[in-house]
């Protein structure tokens, strides 16, 4: 593919990029380094072939300068209503047209609108793009040279801003470094040769340039410096000589410079002229860039394409501004609603999930977990045989019982049936949590980063929702431990007839109280024998009442019986009892209710609040948009360039 065609597409892709202000991807590009006495801008003058750099002392170049160098010859087409033979045109300046010795002023004057008219530096870069008949198609970034120093009123970390900037040019891979030296200094030492070998340690990607040639000592010459034997680099070495200061103070034509270079290296570097002076370096470069362009462009529309996914990611995660806030808030309600009742039924779908959540989390609570803890009661272990024997004596009446004391039986199993309450409301409190959890999951990450006071006002509505409709639920519940500790159905006991019939007559039974011993016994025991006589009889008739007949044994035992299998039964309608009031009462109304009851409190509200974005979030949307936009040109004109490979 032809030079200028490449180098057109990637110099349209640059300046994409520049209106983002920064690069989304890396180009391939021609970075010039040097200090601020190596003759940089001499080195640029010379291909350009004029004068219009900002000349003097200090930092000239504050912020980098993209040179985009255009050969227009004459009668070219670009050449249509201008009047000069070069020209150039800035990037921040739209159409106007300056001649190259206005270029000068204007770069001086974006530079301090960049940058200030202090002697600081910027990453912010200026495009210059020329126009001329004498120029090779070519690129190049200009840098602010490296100094050791700072003078007057620069930032005393001058050195490393600049160093700064330099890196974040120079360690793209796909960036050649243009290592400008000086040849009547060490080279071995050269600060700009050093930067890049930082990043470039085999010099596969570094070109230097060896100006100040015809300065060097008497007796001394720069072929090995050439040759590249006291520093390597891959991509050669190029000797050139600029104007000096006199020269231009002089009015030194740059035709004159260029023939005085070109008869300089003629006679004193006869051998290696050809690979020589300001001409020969413009064409390896232009040369050097084609190649890298036509070896990298794969990589660079690949980066393109990857970049352009992450920013439809971005934009997706940002959702689209909005215009009908009524419209979306149903959609948001509706959404939400859907995901919440389908959490209700389904739960969560990652099945290597050691949590439980939604409806798998619900089922949990209502049915696994309080079977659990009411099976975790043993009735007969929540008495002692000092109780029961107790609770037998005082349940008789004028008559002693012919069976035993359905009093007795009722005095000791309704505590434990209003104990069922507790855990069952405990359930309440547990399916509450979890529908709170249930809507924090069920709001978008969308919507939590877009809209903080919507998502507020959504738990708060359910919350409320949840809290309103668990009242019912819960009296519900307390009204059935109310009826089954109320009315004991003894027709429920009757299965054991048998059983209790083989106790109270002893058929080959050896039966154990169920009962575990009390203590009251034995401290009556000890106290007796401490007792005066009064405290004696006392002491003696109350152990009179603990102590058991065969018949008091028999009786004590059915009742453990009786308990056991009682608290089985309500333990189980209990258990099936509380599922059902809480899924009808509080989880299906606030299945069936939460739809309607969100937007009509919603719709009160003032929308402009509830959508009221994060700026962040807005700026987010629109630099997203901006760079997708300047991504899918870019591909366009890489586009234009792959059709006519």
């Amino acid at each position: 593919m032809a030079m200028k065609s490449l180098l057109d597409k990637l110099n349209k892709i640059q300046d994409l990029f520049s209106t983002l202000r920064y690069e989304p991807i890396e180009l391939p590009k021609i970075v010039v380094v040097g200090t601020q006495s190596a003759g940089k801008s001499s080195v640029l003058e010379s291909l350009v072939k004029r004068s219009f750099l900002p000349r003097g002392t200090g930092i000239v170049t504050r912020c980098p300068l993209v040179l985009q160098l255009n050969h227009c010859p004459l009668g070219d087409a670009r050449r249509k209503g201008i009047e000069h033979e070069e020209w150039g045109t800035f990037l921040h300046s739209g159409d106007r047209i300056f001649n190259l010795d206005e270029v000068r002023d204007e770069i001086d004057a974006e530079t301090t609108r960049n940058a200030g008219s202090n002697k600081g530096i910027v990453p912010t870069p200026i495009t210059l793009k020329v126009y001329s008949p004498h120029v090779v198609n070519l690129t190049l970034v200009d840098l602010p040279g490296i100094t050791k120093v700072a003078i007057g009123d620069q930032p005393e970390d001058i050195e490393e801003q600049i160093q700064k900037l330099i890196f974040q040019y120079i360690e793209n891979p796909l960036t050649i470094i243009l290592a400008v030296v000086t040849a009547n200094t060490d080279m071995a030492t050269n600060e700009s040769l050093k930067l890049a070998k930082t990043v470039d340690p085999e010099g596969e990607r570094t070109l230097a340039v060896l100006t100040k040639v015809d300065l060097m000592d008497e007796g001394t010459d720069a072929r090995d410096m050439l040759k590249g034997l006291v520093i390597p680099v891959k991509l050669g070495i190029v000797g050139v000589i600029n104007r000096s200061q006199k020269d231009i103070n002089d009015n030194k034509t740059m035709e004159d410079a260029l023939q005085y270079e070109a008869d300089y290296f003629q006679k004193k570097y006869k051998e290696m002229a050809s690979r020589t002076g300001s001409p020969y370096l413009a064409k390896k470069l232009s040369m050097l860039l084609s190649d890298h362009i036509n070896k990298n462009l794969p990589d660079v529309e690949n980066k393109i394409r990857i970049e352009m996914e992450e920013c439809s990611k971005i934009l997706l995660e940002c959702g689209e501004s909005i215009t009908d806030k009524r419209a979306t808030l149903m959609n948001v309600v509706n959404k939400f609603s859907q995901a919440f009742c389908s959490l209700c039924d389904k739960g969560s779908q990652n099945l290597k999930s050691m949590k439980l959540t939604g409806g798998a989390k619900l089922c949990d609570i209502l049915h696994s977990r309080l079977e659990k803890v009411f099976a975790r009661c043993e009735p007969c272990k929540s008495y002692t045989t000092d109780q029961v024997v107790i609770a037998l004596r005082q349940s008789n009446g004028l008559k002693p019982p012919f069976f035993v004391s359905e009093v007795a039986f009722e005095t000791l199993v309704k505590p434990l049936i209003k104990n069922m309450e507790k855990p069952a409301l405990a359930c309440v409190d547990a399916v509450k949590r979890e529908l709170g959890s249930m809507c924090q999951l069920s709001i978008s990450e969308q919507l939590k980063l877009r809209f903080p006071e919507l998502k507020q006002a959504l738990i708060k509505i359910v919350l409320g929702i949840v809290e309103k409709r668990a009242q019912k639920a819960i009296q519900m519940i307390k009204d059935l431990v109310s009826i089954e500790a109320g009315h004991i159905t003894y027709y429920r006991i009757d299965v054991l007839k048998e059983e209790f019939q083989k106790v109270m007559t002893d058929e080959g039974r050896d039966d154990v109280v169920p009962f575990p011993r009390g203590k009251l016994e034995n401290e009556l025991r000890s106290r007796l024998r401490v007792a005066g006589d009064e405290e004696k009889s006392d002491i003696t008739a109350q152990l009179n009442l603990l102590t058991m007949s065969d018949k008091d044994k028999k009786h004590v035992i059915i009742l453990g019986m009786m308990l056991d299998h009682y608290y089985k039964i309500v333990a189980e309608t209990m258990q099936d009892s509380t599922a059902k009031a809480v899924v009808t009462f509080l989880v299906n109304e606030v299945r069936e209710s939460l739809n309607a009851e969100l937007c009509v409190a919603l719709m009160q509200g003032e929308l402009d609040d509830l959508f009221h974005e994060q700026e962040d979030i807005t700026d987010k949307r629109q630099a997203t948009y901006a760079k997708l936009h300047v991504l899918e040109q870019s591909l366009q004109v890489i586009s234009g360039i792959t059709s006519h490979c």
